[in-house]
């Protein structure tokens, strides 16, 4: 009887063996793939933590490392150029990129990852569309065993306090949206405005609550008021009518604040269709039609360009992929604030030339930013270091714009 039972377990050890030689994660198609993984998503086997990672070949096509991240909304200019700054750092750094498309909804963000871990990522680099995410996806990547960085939306500290607990989370490079509004509420008030519209997206949005409420209170601090705020879908369509129905309703204003690029957009749009309104155009997010409204004078300031996050980003989760995980002072996983850089219209020319028509970081500034001897304080110089003015001087510095140029558009 103990010999019988003795071939029937060799039998399930060497049938189990097999089984798991044969579920090898399907790779990828090259460049940036669209995840096409099944709709349940199948947790990848449990292994040691990655961070030694680099030892060993990765899911990508051709043994490099597979990275996964979930654009919120794809075609939305604000985070499809934070996916494309993403696409850069991992070109740079010989990484495979996965992109799926959350189309702004909070169920899809969650089966997006789920197919993402399912088709084998090393590592994912989410965007939270929502606080009540961040700790479903911690757990779903403890459960794949897959490492994570979170990037732009910076959750609140409670839930910021809960991915500390998690052992596969490595840090991100988030924005202070409180700070990002504040800045243009500051200056809006500094220009005498007193009477604002704010135009923006979902109320269930933390970027642009925070952006909402910064915006608010440094205006309402100096002595002006918020009118009205109109949320809702941050699509230009969406937001013009919304705009349109502001501008209506107040046509007394005499400051409108659009929190994202469509949004200001659209607000620029509605402003045109309303000659009774004398109001001064504040913007985030430093898309073309702001761009464009920064040169002409119709957009009075806006701020942006803090989509460089997706770099550090990046570059914090292939770290700890490579055996190099970053820890701050008291070895936890670093969380980076970027700033929202604010642009003057003098540089949008030479912003256009080297934060649209290519990256503001070399290649050669991002493969440094990988390695054994990076560290939190590599991270902390670069990001506290960041504005435009200092990555133009490292433009004249790499010999791409002469001192002389740069000078003369920063007197303008």
């Amino acid at each position: 009887m103990k010999k019988t039972l003795m071939v029937v377990l060799a039998l399930v050890i060497v049938c189990a063996c097999f089984l798991t030689a044969c579920t090898e994660a399907p790779a990828s198609t090259g460049g940036t793939a669209e995840s096409s993984a099944p709709e349940e998503s199948s947790a990848a086997e449990s292994a040691e933590p990655a961070g030694g990672a680099s030892e060993a070949a990765g899911s990508g096509t051709g043994g490099q490392l597979l990275i996964g991240h979930n654009n919120i909304l794809k075609g939305n200019y604000s985070v499809d150029i934070l996916e494309n700054t993403i696409q850069a750092t991992c070109d740079a750094l010989d990484i495979e990129l996965m992109v799926t498309n959350d189309e702004t909804q909070v169920e899809k963000s969650v089966t997006n990852v789920d197919n993402m871990i399912a088709a084998g990522v090393d590592g994912l680099i989410f965007l939270g569309m929502s606080d009540t995410l961040f700790p479903v996806i911690a757990e779903k990547c403890e459960a794949a065993n897959v490492p994570f960085a979170i990037v732009d939306h910076i959750p609140a500290d409670d839930v910021a306090a809960q991915l500390q607990e998690s052992p596969m989370y490595v840090g991100g490079a988030v924005t202070d949206d409180s700070v990002t509004g504040k800045t243009i509420g500051e200056y809006a008030a500094s220009q005498g405005c007193k009477k604002a519209i704010v135009v923006t997206a979902l109320n269930t949005d933390p970027t642009h609550i925070k952006r909402v409420e910064g915006f608010t209170e440094a205006f309402e601090a100096a002595g002006g008021e918020v009118l009205d705020v109109g949320w809702g879908e941050p699509t230009v369509d969406k937001a013009l009518t919304r705009a349109n129905d502001l501008l209506t309703a107040h046509p007394d204003v005499d400051c409108v604040y659009g929190t994202n690029g469509d949004v200001a957009s659209a607000t620029i749009q509605a402003l045109e269709k309303h000659p009774e309104v004398n109001a001064k155009m504040f913007a985030t997010d430093l898309d073309p039609a702001v761009l464009e409204g920064l040169e002409s004078g119709v957009v009075a300031a806006a701020n942006g360009a803090h989509w460089v996050g997706g770099d550090f980003a990046a570059e914090l989760l292939i770290n700890y992929l490579e055996g190099n995980p970053i820890k701050d002072a008291d070895g936890k996983a670093p969380l980076f604030k970027v700033s929202a850089a604010v642009l003057p219209s003098s540089l949008v020319d030479l912003y256009n030339q080297f934060w649209i028509n290519s990256q503001p970081f070399s290649d050669e500034e991002m493969q440094a930013m990988v390695g054994p001897g990076v560290t939190y304080d590599t991270f902390n110089d670069a990001i506290s270091g960041y504005t435009v003015e200092s990555r133009l001087q490292a433009k004249v510095d790499a010999g791409l714009l002469t001192q002389e140029e740069l000078d003369a558009a920063l007197a303008d």
